[in-house]
């Protein structure tokens, strides 16, 4: 809760931290919820009914607190029942007169938000009353009055409600005196027609008054209303009053202002309401005069005249002069005159200004011929206001008599009456001109103001057609259809008055058809809505339709239109209504012979006159046809058919036009097309050949075979003589019933007879259709070429004298002759074929055809053709003008060829390409697939053509050979192109001072390249973005690429681009190539030394940055073997050559490309002796220095031994350890390395003195080679010598010396600078004083020179004294270096570190000493690092000079060397093992595993540090003490977090279930017993427990407090026995656990309480239960597992007492399965009682029966204490009594009854079960059936009967039924047979 004081920023603060989902809430609870009030005043009263005040939240629910419960109480309200809040009532209790406070507390049940209110009890001090008004009107609304109460301070109770007060009416004294209820009444609420509070009510019907009244005028006049409060308490309170006026509701007549021109008058009227009426009243008034008051005169009016004169009798006012004036009403009452609502009136008299028209109706001047109109004239002031007009004004209005016709006007002039008699435009006039008399003025006033109006008239709107007729479609398609409109203005608004049944759109296009019905659409004119037109629509059932009559036959591609009508019939009238539109409603148009006939521009219906639809079908293919239209879609099938018939137009085939024949020749005659025979008629078909000389020819009808056409007509003509003559042919049908109108066509052709007066022979070119003929004879050459390699055909045509070619000149007889046999024969020179061909005419005519065999030999052969006379028997006259002969010279040529055949072309003006043409006849066509694409031009000199590109394109160049047999042209394949890419080929990464070839390329389109020819006029050039590389033009150039020689420069990176320049000056650019220039590509080490087994990387600088993948390969893989990170590792001694390239594969070649390469020397040696490499044996006292083991040779470092598998191991000793110590590397970070990484040491020097250090580097087997000789160890020694350092003083003043190494520089600061002047130099008294220089600032600089110096600084302080130090600056060189690493790691007491943690950032720094041991102030040495393997450590120079920053990134050690380049000898070798620091393994993870996560880290205060998870869904995570549950399958990472010493991590993958095991303590068992132990299903995710690592306490709380892991895990029971009818969760509960003693998920299974009939039930359930369990995260994806649990129900006895007799005898029924019954111990208590041994029912399964009597009846009953029967049973740990108690005396008589009855009952039992096993045999098939349910299902059918004493459980021998009597059966028998008789029900 936000405290009420708090600060702003903390609220906000505290706004924005809170949840996503609860941030909603607060804004509600602190933006939205209010109280309605903030504070209240409540009245003190000490009536019953104290005061309420409702308090009122806006939402939310709320528990309400009064903090001063004997002020204010407070009490909540419900809604509708519920327990939700939001209103209270206030009640104040106080019984004080003194002012208490309380404060009234909401608090919001969800948000636990609290709203304040700030409630006070005070005691009111006067009263007073609150009115909206103070004047009422008589016989008006009644007027509410409130009282208002106030505290002594002024402020205003809250409320009054429920107050008691007295209302009553008071003597007015400025008034007369009168009856005090006369003017006003007090009325109830009950009275009026007002919904007052629901306390007033309650009030009234008690009849009180509450601080609320109405009260109503009776009368006019004034009343005074008095109230005072009814409690006695406040009878000292003044009565509060209130004084009201009851005026007469009365009007003025007209009410508003009015203007008049001087002269005009007015008269007014007066009236009232009387009872919700208006009544006019008559002059004189009774209560009431009019006056003129206030009369103001405009500039220049008369003083003494007033504006306007009041006839009161009358109530006419006359205007008199400019000016204003008020006519108000007077109250003869004195008393009443101040009343301020009686009505009143201003009367302006003005000028008149202009005139104004108005008309009516419609307002408009729009009007319509034929219509009557009200036109009225109206007058208005200079300010536009209107003027009364009065009837002395007079108005003259003018108008067209042609147009207008007046029927009424006022004498005024400005109303009239006036009717529209034309159409057009007219101007009306109207003019002011009054002639007013003034009053005591001789002069009369006149106006001359004139006004006209433009009046449009237009004729009544009629709309066409009268009505509209629709048909309705049921698929809802509409119907559009435009609406022709006459007169109006011609723009009109439309409107449907049924939308649903037809709209219209602005355009007047009525849509309908959707629904049925009809509507009236109207068009409005826009210029005047007044008029308008309109048309009925129907839309209707279409119940009929029909073609119209029309045309049946037409030609082929001519169009006829059927007309479609369309009719609603009315089914009981019959009569059929003709739809005006049906256009849209979609038609089906059906075939019975598809193809005559189809629908023209896809189903063009329009309407017409006399159809309402129509269908275009034009003739397609000649046929007949039956076509039927219906409508598709419609509710009643309507459709019409009819035949239509298509014909082909007639036309004469051959001939055309004319026919010539030679003498005796015949020519075929063909006609085609025509009408066909009407199929319906066809015995009215006719066809017809007329002649104009029929003597002259002869005619015969040729019959065609069944193949030709049939609608061909051929007819054979014989020429008898010579001439000429024109023939007509007819074709049609008569007219028929059938067909009134057929068609009749009719063609004619002129046949000519004549003598042949030249020949011509050519050679027949079978030239491709749509060529031009070969051109040889047109130009009459001698030289006519013909093929050499075919055959060729010799045509010739014979002409008549006008040189007309023959039709047919086979009467001819004819010779052929060649000049060169050898070349070209004939095989029969006599005969000739006559071949029909139409020589590109139109017409068919026969030519004589010969053969010329070729010998495929060129040459040249001249062809003779003589003419010998007619074949027949006489000739005609003239015959002698015949020519006699015709010959041709031919040469024999091959065939043309294209050179060359494909080609690509830039696109370009100036480019001009050349095609040769070889061979051929030399007349050839040229001809392209593609046009504008070049622009071809044939040179027919140089049999060439030239090509100059247009367009880009693909076209295929075709040459037609026109003069030779054709085969098909010559073809050339051409593309033109523009540049599309250009193409750069080259390699990118180029060593230095290398060259590579650039080849540059241009590609068109479909990446075709050009040639190197036009790379002119592509201004191809190469561009580079730098100077490291230059390029050469090479000389030797490929015919499709410019080719370049780059060569690299200088080291860098640049950009190649190659730049072209097209037609359009449009600039393309290929695609840059990255070139880089990379320095020499080398491999480190040079030489590598390895020992068998050891392992070491190759690294590698320079080649191209960032650098490929290097591909290493070895020459001689037995002596060591690379993988493809360079790690090489050695196999067995040797050498080899180790090489690595840095290559790609070119993506265009495929190529593999080399950038660069280098190779190092391998070999593999066998250490043959160790020895101990230490930079120094002299030392000082306190310093360190490395030292290491290494190999004979300078070449065996570390690197070729630390890394060898097996691991070599190093033992250090010392034979004096009080001189110095001994210790392994890192151990400044406390880190304990293993045996097998100490190859290197420190030693710390403690005293003077002499040791030995010795090594022993032993290998654990001696077959792998490493040492030589297959020792097991090498071993050496060295000795040291530690002595003191020379000290001038004693030690606690010991003076500090300066040590630089040579060639380095320092800068010295001192603790003065700043506050006083120092300077300093070096002293020159010292014999090596210039080994150092000294600039005067303390800049020291040390040169080559090894020596000492003495340095002076020296202080000169303000304050006059000056200070001098001397320090001595040795300048000597580096003997050696050391690593030493930081941070310090901290663990656990009693636990160390062997390895630095995975993910730990590590610091180096690199410390120099001299040959001594003692450190260097300043540096200068030029380091190298190396690494034996990179993939372990990320490291790199730190931020600080020689220091190095590390990553451990992955597990493993890197042996990590450093040396000074310059002198490689001095170098520290040291190990970096990472190892994971977080335990335990997290390998094998499954879903459900609970991992206690640990690390032995600490931070130096040994408190542990922080954990954190990078998911948390997958790894759900305790951050306080680091145990985690698996939830779901992934990948997760634990950090754990030393804040500024070391962030650890380890990567967790947890996998899937794959299978829930299940398992239990076989000895233990379920059962149903009460109190029974719970049973416990152990079950495991993963392959053993589920609880990685070892758990501490807090982690076990936080596992059972907060991961919660038992919610992944759902158990499930289920009994085995499927009949049986329970489910297990009836009888037990079962609920998961997560075990941490055992790391395994439990299901608990205990038992619930459980009825006695479900015991009953379970007692003899021979089953066991299956449970398993199912991951949350998991369900359903794996396959489940149930495990069977062995279940022992418990017995069941339904008996807790028995009454026995002195001879009685109990049975102790029990209900159990075999087991248990075996098991159970029966035992009494009292040794009176004997109990008989069990016997088994022979009819129930389960049942066993003990015997129970009394033994001594008589001591029995002298017991003092009760007797038990006890039965218990081991198996189910269940134990059970029966009481036995003695019969009383008193029924002993009443025994033996009951004992008789008793044998009687149990002979009943015996007949009873005998007469069952009789309806058994006689019911074989449900006992049959019963048994086999009997012997699937194990539960028995029991019959255990329930007592009837009073006692339930008890048995009673004497007083009882037998059990086996009970009419009730139990549960389990009902259900059994309700199971087995309703199966299927």
């Amino acid at each position: 809760m936000i405290a009420f004081g708090a600060p702003r920023r903390r609220s906000f603060g505290l706004l924005f931290s809170l949840a996503p989902h609860l941030f909603f809430l607060f804004l509600i609870g602190t933006l939205a919820n209010k109280l309605n009030v903030p504070q209240v005043l409540l009245p003190f009263s000490r009536e019953p009914g104290r005061v309420p005040f409702l308090l009122e939240a806006q939402r939310g629910c709320y528990i309400w607190h009064s903090t001063h419960h004997d002020a204010v109480t407070i009490q909540p309200l419900y809604e509708n029942g519920t327990s939700c809040s939001q209103r209270a009532v206030l009640v104040a209790e106080s019984t004080q007169p003194i002012r208490l406070s309380s404060i009234i507390l909401a608090r919001e049940v969800v948000t636990d938000h609290e709203l304040r209110c700030d409630v006070k009890v005070d005691v009111i001090d006067n009263i007073e009353i609150v009115s909206r008004t103070r004047e009422l009107y008589v016989d008006d609304a009644p007027l509410e009055l409130m009282v208002r109460a106030l505290d002594s301070k002024g402020n205003t109770f809250s409320t009054l409600a429920g107050m008691v007060f007295e209302w009553s009416i008071a003597q007015d004294n400025e008034s007369s005196r009168e009856e005090l209820s006369s003017k006003i009444r007090i009325l109830k609420y009950s009275e009026a027609e007002y919904s007052p509070p629901d306390y007033i009510i309650e009030m009234e019907k008690q009849e009180r008054q509450g601080d609320v009244i109405l009260v109503s005028g009776m009368r006019t006049g004034a009343a005074v209303v008095k109230v005072r409060i009814y409690e006695p308490f406040y009878k000292k309170v003044a009565a509060a009053l209130i004084r009201l006026l009851v005026l007469e509701n009365i009007f003025l007549i007209p009410s508003h202002d009015t203007y008049l021109l001087v002269g005009a008058y007015i008269k007014y009227r007066v009236a009232k309401m009387v009872q919700g009426r208006m009544t006019e009243v008559n002059f004189p008034l009774e209560h009431y005069t009019l006056e003129l008051q206030d009369h103001r005169l405009t500039n220049g009016g008369l003083p003494s005249k007033s504006v306007a004169l009041l006839d009161e009798k009358t109530a006419m006012v006359t205007a008199v002069q400019l000016g204003q004036t008020n006519l108000v009403f007077v109250h003869k009452n004195v008393h009443m005159r101040s009343v301020s609502g009686l009505p009143n009136s201003t009367i302006y008299v003005v000028e008149p200004g202009f005139l104004g028209f108005s008309i009516h109706p419609g307002g408009r001047w729009s009007l319509e011929v034929g219509q009557v109109y009200v036109i009225t004239v109206e007058v208005f002031d200079k300010s536009s206001t209107r003027v009364y007009i009065s009837d002395n004004l007079k108005i003259t209005f003018q108008f067209s008599k042609e147009y207008f016709e007046e029927q009424l006007s006022t004498s005024n002039g400005s109303y009239h009456v006036v009717k529209a008699l034309k159409d057009g435009v007219v101007v009306i006039n109207a003019t002011l001109t009054s002639s007013l008399q003034e009053r005591n003025s001789s002069q009369p006033k006149t106006y001359q103001i004139s006004h006209q109006q433009e009046v449009k008239i237009y004729f009544p709107i009629q709309l066409k057609p009268s009505f509209l007729a629709f048909p309705h479609h049921p698929l809802g398609i509409s119907n559009r259809f435009t609406v022709q409109v006459e007169g109006g203005s011609g723009n009109f608004t439309w409107s449907s008055s049924n939308e649903t049944v037809a709209m219209v759109t602005t355009k007047g296009v009525v849509t309908a058809g959707q629904v049925r019905g009809n509507s009236t659409i109207l068009a409005r004119d826009v210029q005047n809505p007044s008029r308008s037109g309109d048309i009925k629509v129907y839309v209707m059932k279409l119940n009929k339709m029909e073609l119209l009559p029309f045309q049946a036959d037409v030609e082929i591609g001519q169009i006829i239109e059927v007309p479609i009508a369309m009719y609603h019939v009315n089914t009981e009238t019959k009569e059929a209504i003709a739809f005006t539109d049906c256009s849209h409603l979609p038609l089906d148009l059906n075939s019975d012979k598809q193809g005559v006939f189809t629908l023209f521009k896809e189903g063009i219906q329009k309407p017409g006159a006399m159809h309402c639809s129509s269908v275009h079908i034009a003739a397609t293919s000649p046929g007949h046809t039956l076509v039927t239209v219906s409508v598709t879609g419609h509710e009643e099938h309507a459709w019409s058919s009819a035949t239509f018939a298509a014909y082909e137009p007639l036309k004469a085939l051959n001939p055309v036009d004319v026919a010539l024949v030679t003498w005796q020749s015949v020519k075929e005659m063909v006609f085609e097309g025509g009408p066909h025979p009407w199929i319906l008629e066809p015995s009215r078909f006719f066809l017809e050949l007329s002649m104009e000389k029929a003597e002259a020819i002869r005619v015969a009808e040729v019959r065609l075979p069944a193949k030709r056409k049939q609608n061909q007509y051929v007819y054979r003509v014989l020429c008898l003589e010579l001439g000429e003559q024109v023939l007509t042919f007819r074709i049609g049908n008569h007219p028929g019933v059938l067909n009134p109108s057929p068609s009749v066509e009719k063609v004619q052709v002129r046949f000519i007879c004549a003598h042949p007066a030249s020949m011509l022979v050519t050679p027949m070119y079978k030239a491709p259709s749509g060529t031009q003929p070969c051109p040889l004879p047109q130009y009459n050459k001698q030289l006519i070429p013909v093929s050499s390699l075919r055959d060729s055909v010799l045509e010739l045509a014979v002409f008549d004298q006008h040189g007309r070619k023959f039709d047919n000149f086979s009467s001819l007889m004819l010779e052929w002759k060649s000049s060169n046999e050898t070349l070209a024969h004939f095989e029969d020179s006599k005969s000739v074929e006559m071949v029909a061909r139409d020589d590109g005419s139109g017409q068919t005519r026969l030519h004589g055809h010969q053969i010329l065999k070729v010998h495929q030999m060129k040459g040249t052969v001249l062809i003779g053709v003589n003419f010998a006379g007619y074949s027949g028997k006489k000739s005609p006259k003239g015959i002698s003008n015949s020519p006699r002969s015709a010959g041709v010279e031919l040469i024999l040529v091959e065939d043309v060829t294209v050179q060359p055949e494909n080609a690509t072309i830039y696109n370009h003006p100036d480019v001009k390409e050349i095609f040769n043409l070889v061979e051929g006849s030399g007349y050839f066509l040229i001809n392209s697939s593609e046009q504008d694409i070049v622009t071809i031009t044939y040179r027919e000199a140089e049999s060439s053509v030239q090509l100059v590109p247009a367009h880009p394109g693909f076209l295929t160049l075709e040459v037609y050979d026109l003069c030779l047999a054709y085969l098909g042209p010559a073809v050339a394949q051409i593309r033109v192109s523009d540049i599309q890419e250009l193409e750069l080929d080259l390699i990118d990464k180029v060593e230095i001072g290398k060259t590579v070839l650039v080849v540059v390329r241009v590609l068109g389109s479909s990446k075709h390249p050009f040639r190197n020819k036009y790379f002119r006029n592509m201004e191809v050039r190469l561009q580079l973005a730098s100077a490291i590389v230059t390029l050469r033009l090479m000389e030797d150039q490929d015919e499709y690429s410019e080719n370049y020689m780059l060569r690299a420069v200088t080291v860098g990176q640049t950009t190649l681009v190659a730049i072209a320049t097209d037609r359009m000056g449009k600039k393309f650019t290929s695609a840059p190539r990255h070139i880089e220039v990379f320095p020499p590509f080398r491999l480190i080490p040079e030489k590598m030394t390895l020992i068998a087994t050891n392992m070491m990387q190759i690294m590698s600088e320079g080649g191209p940055q960032p650098q490929s993948i290097i591909h290493f390969s070895i020459s001689n893989q037995t002596v060591a073997v690379v993988n493809r990170r360079g790690q090489v590792t050695g196999k067995s001694v040797g050498t080899a050559v180790l090489h690595g390239t840095i290559q790609t594969v070119n993506e265009d070649t495929g190529k593999v490309i080399v950038f660069s390469q280098d190779e190092v020397q391998i070999e593999v040696v066998q250490l043959q002796a160790v020895r101990i490499l230490a930079a120094a044996t002299r030392l000082v006292t306190a310093t360190e220095m490395p030292v290491y083991v290494m190999g004979v040779t300078s070449t065996q470092t570390p690197f070729s031994f630390s890394n060898a598998s097996p691991l070599l191991t190093f033992h250090w000793s010392m034979s004096k350890r009080d001189v110095l110590d001994l210790v392994p590397r890192h151990s400044e970070v406390f880190l304990q390395l293993p045996a097998e990484n100490n190859f290197a040491m420190v030693v710390h020097t403690k005293a003077a003195g002499r040791t030995t250090i010795k090594v022993t580097v032993r290998s654990e087997n001696s077959s792998s080679g490493q040492l030589e000789g297959n020792l097991l160890e090498l071993s050496d020694e060295i000795q040291i010598l530690v002595f003191e350092k020379l000290q001038l003083f004693y030690a606690n003043c010991q003076p500090e010396q300066i040590l630089m190494p040579m060639n380095s520089q320092l800068k010295l600061h001192t603790n003065r600078e700043g506050a006083a002047f120092v300077s300093s130099r070096v002293l020159k008294c010292f014999p090596n004083s210039s080994v150092i220089e000294e600039d005067g600032g303390g800049l020291l600089r040390s040169g080559s020179i090894a020596g000492t110096a003495v340095l002076e600084v020296t202080s000169i302080e303000p304050f006059g004294v000056n200070q001098t130090t001397i320090t001595g600056v040795q300048v000597a060189p580096v003997t050696y270096l050391r690593l030493s690493s930081y941070p310090k790691l901290y663990t656990a007491q009693g636990r160390t570190l062997s390895a630095f943690p995975l993910g730990m950032s590590l610091t180096f720094i690199v410390e120099f000493y001299n040959n001594i041991g003692e450190k260097f102030h300043t540096h200068n040495t030029r380091l190298y690092m190396a690494l034996n393997r990179d993939d372990l450590l990320l490291i790199g120079p730190g931020n600080r000079n020689y220091t190095y920053m590390a990553q451990a990134v992955n597990k493993g050690v890197t042996v990590v060397g450093l040396w000074d380049q310059r002198h490689p000898g001095m170098a520290d070798y040291i190990p970096v093992a990472v190892e994971h620091a977080i335990e335990p393994d997290t390998k094998l993870i499954f879903v459900g595993d609970v991992i206690c996560f640990s690390t032995q880290l600490v931070n130096q205060h040994g408190e542990p540090g922080v954990w954190m998870i990078s998911t948390n869904n997958i790894v759900q995570t305790d951050t306080a003490t680091g145990v985690g549950v698996a939830r779901n399958p992934g990948t997760a990472t634990i950090f754990h977090n030393i804040p500024g010493v070391v962030k650890t991590f380890r990567e967790v993958v947890v996998n899937a279930s794959s299978r829930l095991t299940l398992s239990y303590d076989l000895k233990t068992y379920l059962t149903n017993t009460p109190n029974a132990t719970a049973f416990k299903l152990f079950i495991s995710t993963g392959r053993n427990v589920n609880l990685k690592g070892s758990c501490t306490p807090s982690q076990a709380l936080a596992i059972e407090k907060v991961l919660l892991p038992e919610t992944l895990m759902l158990c499930h029971v289920q009994f085995s026995n499927t009949l049986l009818d329970i489910p297990a969760s009836k009888v037990f509960h079962i609920h998961s656990e997560f075990s941490v003693e055992k790391g395994v998920y439990v299901c608990l299974i205990k038992v619930r309480q459980e009825s006695k009939e479900l015991r009953q039930v379970l007692s003899v359930a021979d089953t066991s239960v299956y449970g398993w369990a199912t991951l949350v995260s998991e369900r359903g994806k794996n396959g489940m597992q149930r495990i069977l649990i062995p279940f022992i129900p418990g017995f069941y006895m339904n008996q807790s007492e028995f009454v026995l007799g002195h001879k009685d005898t109990g049975e102790l029924r029990i209900l159990g399965v075999e087991r248990v019954l075996e098991s159970l111990e029966v035992f009494h208590s009292s040794p009176f009682l004997a109990v008989s041994g069990y016997k088994h029912s022979m009819l129930t399964t389960g049942l066993t029966v003990y015997l129970v009597r009394i033994v001594n009846f008589t001591a029995f009953q002298q017991m003092s204490s009760p007797a038990f029967i006890n039965v218990s049973c081991a198996l189910t740990n269940q134990q059970e009594a029966v009481i036995v108690r003695a019969k009383d005396a008193s029924g002993a008589d009443h025994c033996e009854d009951s004992g008789v009855f008793k044998n009687f009952v149990g002979s009943y039992q015996i007949l009873l079960f005998t007469l069952f096993a009789v309806l058994a045999s006689t019911s074989f098939i449900f006992l049959a059936h019963n048994a086999f349910l009997n012997k699937v299902q194990t539960i028995p059918v029991v019959y255990v009967p329930t007592t009837g004493t009073t006692q339930p459980g008890s048995y009673t021998a004497t007083c009882s039924p037998p059990h086996f009597l009970s009419s009730r059966p139990p549960l389990v028998q009902s259900r059994l047979q309700h199971w087995l008789w309703s199966i299927k029900h």
